[in-house]
């Protein structure tokens, strides 16, 4: 095991869990895009999941569903989806493309956005002279209560859409109460 893990258990382990269900998000989006697409699920599986990249597939998955969820007066509802999913996206990528530090020996659990830092035009030569982003285990909860709140909302949208269509007779999910959006990092150093 990494010494980063044994350090930071609990901090890791929501991490590890974000990064293990970002990709149910998508499969939650995936569904409620192509429930309303004529239950076309081959065609929608596809055509996201051919593509490589996160942001495309949320790109794609915006496209399908746009047309069926306003022809139902759902737009904005889809559109908090849509955000919800790129909010959850950037929170996955800072931890999926992270460089993880511990420059207080136990005390404080660090990342370099690695991402961030390549797109940056400067040489890099040294690691670590670079900003440290600082977490916290109230922080990743906060980040993991975000994707819980994105994966209810994609469910209500999902089940409201097929409520509004006629699919069902009732719809069995209430819309969940907006959660803020965490912030990225308690502090730079």
């Amino acid at each position: 095991m990494f010494p980063i893990h044994s350090r930071f258990p609990k901090e890791m382990t929501v991490i590890g869990r974000l990064l293990v269900d970002y990709g149910d998000l998508e499969l939650d989006l995936m569904n409620c895009v192509q429930v309303l697409r004529g239950y076309d699920l081959n065609s929608t599986l596809k055509t996201m999941f051919r593509v490589r990249g996160e942001t495309n597939r949320i790109d794609i998955a915006d496209g399908l569903g746009r047309v069926p969820y306003t022809a139902v007066n759902m737009a904005s509802e889809f559109d908090a989806v849509i955000a919800a999913m790129r909010q959850c996206l950037k929170i996955r990528n800072r931890y999926a493309h992270a460089f993880w530090h511990d420059p207080d020996q136990g005390t404080a659990l660090c990342y370099i956005s690695l991402e961030e830092l390549a797109k940056e035009a400067d040489e890099v030569r040294d690691l670590t002279a670079l900003t440290f982003f600082y977490i916290d285990e109230a922080l990743v909860l906060k980040q993991e209560r975000f994707f819980e709140y994105t994966r209810a909302l994609i469910n209500y949208v999902n089940h409201q859409g097929q409520f509004k269509n006629g699919k069902f007779l009732q719809q069995p999910f209430p819309l969940p109460k907006a959660v803020p959006i965490p912030p990225a990092y308690t502090r730079k150093a």
